[in-house]
């Protein structure tokens, strides 16, 4: 994946096949992993202030709710509403730069499957939507992360990609009743205004101006992501590569020497200017052989 075409036409391969089969069933099991994700945020953030979290639910037509009880102050509450869009921008941009860097790729699959699974347990009702798509996904992701010869990298992509891709189209909430959004209860609470009675024009205005920097915000997280992962800096490291290749064949899957090597098997091969597989050596390790003899 050092070839920052390959990585970008990764992407779009992604983004074109949900885009295909955008409104398929298989594709809503995603969605709900993404709105899952949006109502963990807000309940995260609560404990993270203090509050208390009492439920998380989610609906059939990708919505979701999370009841919680916070604490009394302007702070908390601004960061609890913020943390659901944000929080899921977040956590897409931060899969794709793991996965494509191939550092930390094990430990993130594994604090975001525990996190997911922790959350389930705890906050969602047995049976309902919430709970099956915590438990499955939440099982999925952490087992992943155990996933040998860098499929564990190739699922962080997938799921960093799926995960930014419906964030960012989440987004497009914002055009149509903003005052039912996350933006809109944000600017019922600034204004004061009651969430019953028609929304009076200072909440749509404050409800547009906090959905154009909550925009701006997770569009610019996703772009710093991608930016730093498929075109990373000269001073960045080299990514590791995502599927391991053995060197000089061994350890391959099609060596004929299922056991350790000897020396003098080895030397007998290079000797012949041959690896392991008997296919010819590249042209440095010939150069190294001379050198050595």
């Amino acid at each position: 994946m050092e070839n920052r075409f390959l990585r970008f036409a990764l992407i779009l391969s992604i983004v074109a096949t949900l885009m295909s089969y955008w409104n398929h069933g298989w594709v809503s099991y995603l969605k709900d992993l993404v709105v899952l994700i949006h109502e963990a945020g807000h309940a995260i953030a609560t404990l993270l202030t203090g509050g208390s979290v009492q439920t998380i639910e989610l609906q059939n037509d990708e919505s979701g709710q999370t009841t919680a009880s916070l604490l009394d102050g302007k702070g908390p509450f601004v960061f609890v509403v913020s943390a659901g869009y944000l929080g899921c921008c977040l956590v897409g941009g931060l899969l794709l730069n793991r996965g494509f860097k191939g550092r930390l790729v094990k430990t993130s699959l594994l604090i975001l499957g525990s996190a997911i699974l922790l959350l389930t347990l705890k906050y969602t009702t047995s049976g309902g939507l919430a709970h099956r798509t915590g438990l499955g996904w939440g099982l999925f992701i952490f087992v992943s992360s155990f996933l040998p010869f860098g499929w564990n990298r190739i699922v962080t992509v997938f799921l960093g990609t799926s995960i930014t891709l419906y964030s960012l189209y989440d987004l497009l909430d914002f055009t149509e009743n903003v005052h039912h959004t996350d933006a809109g209860i944000l600017a019922y609470w600034a204004t004061g205004a009651d969430p019953k009675l028609s929304p009076p024009k200072s909440v749509l205005f404050l409800g547009y101006l906090i959905a154009l920097l909550w925009s701006f915000f997770s569009v610019s997280i996703v772009f710093l992501s991608l930016k730093r992962a498929v075109l990373p800096s000269e001073r960045d490291p080299s990514p590791e590569p995502l599927l391991e290749e053995p060197i000089l064949g061994m350890g391959s899957v099609d060596s004929p020497f299922p056991g350790e090597v000897t020396p003098e098997v080895m030397d007998w091969f290079l000797s012949r200017g041959l690896d392991l597989n008997g296919n010819p050596l590249q042209d440095q390790f010939r150069d190294f052989e001379k050198l050595d003899g």
